[in-house]
């Protein structure tokens, strides 16, 4: 059980990571009602990724690997839960501008996406997936049996 719930927790990663570059290369993109679309199917996926991957991570940290108390006391992995919590947080913006299209898109108009909203989404989302590479520094740390 432990091996699947660590591939499922690194399967819903994987998802995550991918869901960011696909919206990232979406928004950079004139604005369609098929682009518009995707992104909210997309970023539906990238909150579901983010949910199991919480699930799956507590299950291990709980029930599957070294202990809570091991966890709770390593510096890596609270490395890791911040960036994790940044990023969750950084999320919510673009993710409450794909929902307010949903209105536009079931009468098949073109959601209103201002330049400067489109550039303050991107440069989230690149500074989302900066902060996935403090996650897997967390992780490599932690792999690594660095507490720091």
């Amino acid at each position: 059980m432990n091996i699947l719930v660590a591939l499922l927790h690194h399967i819903a990663a994987f998802t995550l990571v991918s869901t960011l570059l696909a919206e990232l290369v979406l928004i950079r993109q004139p604005l369609t009602l098929s682009s518009a679309r995707s992104l909210r199917f997309i970023d539906n996926i990238y909150g579901m990724s983010a949910m199991l991957i919480i699930v799956l991570g507590v299950l291990r940290v709980i029930y599957f690997e070294k202990g809570q108390d091991y966890y709770l006391h390593n510096h890596a992995f609270m490395l890791k839960i911040t960036a994790f919590i940044v990023v969750g947080l950084l999320s919510v913006y673009p993710t409450v501008v794909f929902l307010r299209w949903g209105k536009s898109l079931k009468l098949n108009q073109l959601p209103i996406l201002p330049e400067g909203q489109a550039r303050s989404i991107q440069t989230i989302l690149k500074l989302e997936l900066t902060g996935i590479v403090f996650i897997l520094a967390g992780a490599v740390l932690m792999a690594k049996g660095y507490s720091m």
